[in-house]
């Protein structure tokens, strides 16, 4: 039995031509890219290729583009750099964000005396704007906002522009991790109010361990690894070019398929979310109706008998899902995202999370096996 992977939220399956392309540039580019030779320059040509297409897809200038390990260490830099510099008093963020935006605002801010105020979002994840413009006015204008653009547990879709207008009109910034957006949306970070977002290659088929960091404003920035000059001394040590190389391919073939893919994610959604809908199984779905990210679709099953080993009895039937971020995995018991949504619940929370690869005939599958173990 062939296993049906439904954790595309944690991480994608790289794309044949992705590897192609890292294996010919391992193959061919020999030179370190900060070297003066001819090997050297070949590597520091593929670099800034890539800088200009994501760029251009980003309608920026290469000078905001930053190329990470990822998207974790990319926040990182911004809100350490938020509580450091002493342009930010004040943060606004959510209490669901993902861990690396989370944990970094706790560990940086309180070592800074940066304050910390909390939005409620509701039980899908959705921001009060109002409650957000309230805060923006009482802060004032050394303030930053940090807030996921699409929710990596819940699939709920911030309204970046409406969020970064607010930001500007109350002279506040806005940080957004962007990471299971990019491939999907076509992000504009030249809207008034935008500081910086976030991205990761391999939410969007590209390999792990690279990603980017846009900045509105470099200056401010103060680097968290230490050394040479690269990334013009934002982040030390010699690129990951095999990597970088990698994720621009992923994301033109993205880009190249996109309305294709979103159509197909919304095709999967669907059909899971009513087909849930048709089994006589108490649920609720925590992923919005309205404003979602197709590519997940997070349900809550009610209580009843052996309801704590769903996600291992779904991988025992061949399924692979999650019950939360994967930062957070290893262990069965509930993500901090549920346990704000619904505390103190006794029933299990599901990610189901699609990639175009998916096929009708797996949700079919899926549908099956919730059935006959939930039924049971």
């Amino acid at each position: 039995m062939e296993r049906i992977y439904l954790d595309h939220a944690a991480t994608t399956t790289v794309l044949p031509e992705v590897i192609e392309t890292m294996m010919n540039t391992c193959k061919q580019v020999s030179g370190n890219p900060s070297s003066i030779h001819r090997e050297g320059v070949l590597a520091r040509t593929i670099i800034e290729e890539s800088r200009k297409y994501l760029s251009e897809t980003l309608k920026t200038s290469t000078s905001q583009i930053f190329f990470t390990s990822g998207a974790t260490e990319s926040n990182n830099l911004v809100i350490q750099s938020a509580a450091s510099s002493g342009e930010f008093k004040q943060i606004i963020t959510s209490p669901i964000e993902h861990p690396s935006i989370h944990n970094s605002i706790q560990y940086y801010c309180s070592k800074q005396n940066v304050q910390v105020h909390y939005l409620n979002p509701n039980k899908n994840g959705v921001i009060d704007l109002n409650e957000l413009e309230d805060m923006l006015k009482s802060c004032g204008k050394e303030t930053m906002v940090s807030l996921l653009h699409s929710h990596n547990e819940l699939g709920t879709i911030l309204p970046l522009k409406e969020c970064a207008n607010l930001c500007a009109r109350y002279g506040a910034k806005l940080h957004a991790d962007t990471v299971q957006s990019i491939g999907l949306f076509d992000i504009d970070v030249t809207i008034d109010g935008l500081h910086s977002i976030a991205g990761s290659a391999h939410k969007f088929n590209g390999p792990k361990g690279i990603g980017f960091l846009y900045l509105k404003d470099p200056t401010h920035a103060n680097p968290i690894l230490h050394g040479g000059s690269q990334e013009r001394n934002m982040r030390g040590g010699t690129e990951n070019i095999m990597g970088i190389s990698g994720m621009i391919k992923a994301l033109e073939l993205s880009q190249a398929d996109r309305q294709k893919r979103l159509d197909k994610l919304f095709f999967l959604h669907n059909k899971l979310r009513s087909g849930i809908m048709s089994l006589d199984i108490p649920h609720e779905f925590n992923t919005p109706k309205e404003n979602f990210l197709p590519k997940i679709l997070n349900v809550y099953f009610e209580e009843r008998k052996n309801i704590e080993w769903l996600i291992l009895n779904l991988d025992i039937e061949g399924i692979a899902v999650s019950g939360g971020s994967a930062c957070s995995s290893g262990s069965e018991k509930p993500s901090r995202i549920n346990e704000y949504i619904r505390p103190n619940s006794k029933g299990k929370s599901i990610r189901f999370s699609f990639s175009h690869l998916n096929t009708e005939e797996e949700i079919d599958r899926t549908l099956m096996v919730l059935s006959k173990i939930l039924k049971d």
